[in-house]
């Protein structure tokens, strides 16, 4: 939820997801092999580990980003400050003179307007881990949302943030659950 009226927009910069190294995703039809029974061997479990697999810093482009483009819903691409006073990053985390993606709640974004979403393509590998840049300022914030999928239809919630945070930067590292094949941010306005 972004706030209920101009005095408040979120943004995010900086996309990173990593892909769990030990984890693939299972595949849509499965097929079945009878095969000899081999000697049984015993072989350690890897540790978990992630690497990085997709990264947007949006300087010059939304890295093929699903954001709402030509639908009600739309996140803005910007450079420089938010157009509504007193919300906002007045930059990108990055440099501050860079790109980032927000979510304006002025007229006629209020009250109770959304979801806003910001997709990521769906992944041939699993997600192991999500981290990203997020801005949150202006006296009425709402709430961002990060959601999971495992099949592209069915989202569910894996971490979130609500209220004003100040006028700085923060950023978040979120773990996924197993076999994630999607994530996407989701903001609605108060």
């Amino acid at each position: 939820t972004v706030g209920g009226s101009y005095t408040s927009d979120l943004a995010i910069d900086d996309l990173v997801v990593f892909a769990d190294t030990t984890c693939t995703p299972p595949s849509p039809a499965p097929t079945i092999t009878i095969a000899p029974t081999p000697a049984p061997t015993v072989t350690p479990t890897p540790a978990p580990s992630v690497t990085p697999y997709f990264m947007c810093p949006f300087e010059g482009s939304s890295c093929g980003l699903d954001y709402g483009y030509g639908t009600s819903y739309e996140w803005t691409f910007q450079m420089g400050s938010t157009p509504s006073s007193g919300t906002g990053p007045s930059g990108d985390y990055t440099t501050g003179s860079g790109y980032y993606m927000f979510v304006e709640s002025s007229t006629p974004n209020n009250p109770n307007v959304g979801p806003y979403t910001l997709t990521t393509p769906q992944f041939p590998v699993c997600v192991g881990e999500v981290n990203f840049a997020y801005h949150m300022y202006g006296s009425t914030m709402g709430t961002l949302v990060l959601e999971e999928t495992l099949n592209g239809i069915d989202w569910a919630p894996i971490w979130n943030m609500t209220g004003d945070q100040g006028d700085s930067w923060h950023y978040a590292r979120v773990t996924a659950s197993s076999f994630v094949i999607q994530v996407r941010w989701a903001a609605t306005t108060g």
